[in-house]
């Protein structure tokens, strides 16, 4: 079989550090390609919209777009600096330079290492054990964001991640308890987007895979194991010179094979099946890699993908515009897996811009992406706001994983036996937030930086006004919002009862549906 060979397959074979090498900054990226692949994005779905006579959103507003960007890009509410400086901002490439500021931003990093700390590590590792370990790892992330590390040297980390069990991408085995079928399943959902594990114990009923395909896959990580070495760091993840697996009902070693791939591997001279493994994923005749990262990608910021859900890319799932998908796919590849580039390309698109409002009473579907997906918070983008936004200034997000009062938050805004992305939106979820001692302390005025903020005597009762609105909101009260706050404000005697009527409105502003959605 020939393979086209990625410079990562080049290190690997070569048995070269597995040290990524950073990609440069947004600066260094190539200006025209990413104006180019906008605009390809651009026609495909002006295209699609024309033929489906769909009539998309109008732009989005600069206040919808930034509160939309940061969140996105951030994990945070801008800060209202931020919305002031960015709704002042007057010259035409605003919105391009924001997002380059974004992605090159500590707050980025730190989005991103949580996101990605979710899609790796199972929703059952809870315990104390564990939870130190999801620091240690999303500690990992961060650096690897931070550096801008190419996506193929990124998930090559986790492909032959090796050493003490406790530390960076050697997590990832050790909270799947070093199991080949459960690494297996795990792997190809998130870097493959395909479910080879629903072929574990017969042919997948809908799709292409069988049982041969999950265990000749799994058989990869075969060699796998955890020593008794170095038990300070939980031992050691290694490689074993052998390591057979084998299917169920048959004690047959089950030979390495790669999904979807009806010839069988070459020889391995290296005898490190997760290695061979490795070349192969980021080879470019690979048809799922790729994709998937862009499928991801594009998911993360519509809130959902071209194939949606996202790891679940089948036969009987086609993309909503498979020549975008197709486009992307090569767009990424051919600049070198480069994440910030693709994230800063798709974020510049006009789909992307759109507006969440829909005045029509045909409102688009939402695989068109005609019209912005409204996309829930997370409890931790809900909490990072909250806390930069309106808590005093020692108390603003912190950029370390190990955040005490944010995890005692999460832990009452997830349900138990639930994954970490899926939060239900309920009565009780409601509560939590309007009781939970977090919002007590944000609208408190001796514990509220913005409200203590707002006590200097030079700032006028609307421009208090204002700032509230744009700390919790991401924009300016409209017109009937101020005049009804005027009122409110003009029936206080004394300034106790107006700091009084501030703290209410920030309690009510929190709760409101706006302030826990990306527009």
């Amino acid at each position: 079989m020939s393979r086209l060979l990625s410079s990562l397959s080049i290190v690997l074979l070569l048995g070269m550090t597995q040290r990524a090498m950073p990609n440069d900054g947004i600066a260094a990226i190539n200006a025209v390609a990413i104006d180019a692949a906008v605009s390809q994005i651009n026609q495909v779905l002006s295209d699609s919209w024309q033929q489906q006579d769909i009539v998309p959103a109008a732009v989005s507003s600069d206040a919808e777009f930034c509160r939309r960007v940061w969140l996105d890009l951030a994990g945070v509410a801008p800060p209202v600096s931020e919305v002031r400086m960015f709704l002042n901002d007057t010259l035409p490439d605003k919105r391009g330079r924001l997002i380059d500021r974004l992605l090159m931003s500590p707050h980025h990093a730190s989005h991103m290492a949580a996101t990605w700390n979710d899609i790796l590590l199972p929703a059952d590792a809870q315990s104390i054990q564990q939870r130190q370990n999801i620091v240690a790892l999303q500690r990992w992330l961060r650096d690897q964001f931070i550096d801008n590390t190419p996506y193929d040297y990124f998930v090559a980390s986790f492909l032959t991640a090796g050493g003490a069990a406790n530390r960076g991408p050697a997590i990832f085995y050790t909270t799947r308890e070093v199991e080949p079928k459960k690494i297996a399943a795990a792997t190809s959902r998130i870097f493959l987007g395909i479910q080879l594990q629903c072929a574990e114990c017969h042919d997948h009923p809908f799709d292409r895979w069988t049982q041969e395909d999950f265990w000749g896959y799994a058989a990869f990580f075969g060699q796998l194991s955890r020593s008794d070495e170095n038990m300070n760091a939980g031992g050691l993840i290694v490689d074993l010179p052998d390591g057979d697996v084998t299917m169920p009902d048959s004690d047959d070693p089950v030979a390495p094979h790669y999904p979807g791939v009806s010839e069988p591997p070459e020889e391995d001279v290296t005898n490190n099946r997760r290695r061979q493994l490795t070349i192969w994923m980021a080879s470019r005749d690979n048809d799922y890699f790729a994709r998937a990262a862009v499928n991801r990608f594009w998911g993360h910021l519509f809130g959902r993908g071209l194939v949606d859900p996202v790891d679940a890319m089948d036969k009987d799932n086609p993309a909503s515009h498979p020549e975008l998908l197709d486009f992307l796919t090569r767009y990424f590849i051919q600049q070198r897996f480069d994440l910030r580039n693709l994230i800063a390309t798709i974020a510049r698109s006009d789909a992307y811009q759109r507006s969440s409002a829909y005045d029509a009473v045909d409102r688009p579907p939402a695989d068109s992406f005609a019209v912005m997906s409204v996309k829930t918070l997370t409890p931790r983008q809900f909490y990072n706001s909250v806390r930069q936004n309106v808590m005093r200034q020692n108390q603003a997000v912190s950029m370390n994983a190990n955040d005490a009062q944010r995890e005692q938050f999460l832990a009452r805004m997830r349900a138990t036996d639930t994954s970490p992305r899926d939060y239900p939106h309920g009565v009780m979820q409601a509560l939590g937030v309007m009781n939970g001692p977090e919002m007590s302390r944000a609208v408190h005025s001796t514990q509220s930086g913005l409200l203590a903020s707002l006590e200097a005597p030079f700032f006028e009762e609307a421009d208090k006004v204002e700032a509230i609105f744009l700390a919790t909101l991401s924009r300016y009260p409209n017109e009937v919002e101020t005049q009804r706050m005027a009122r409110f404000f003009a029936k206080a005697n004394s300034e106790v009862e107006r700091g009084q009527l501030r703290s209410d409105l920030l309690w009510t502003l929190l709760n409101t549906a706006e302030a826990t959605v990306c527009p």
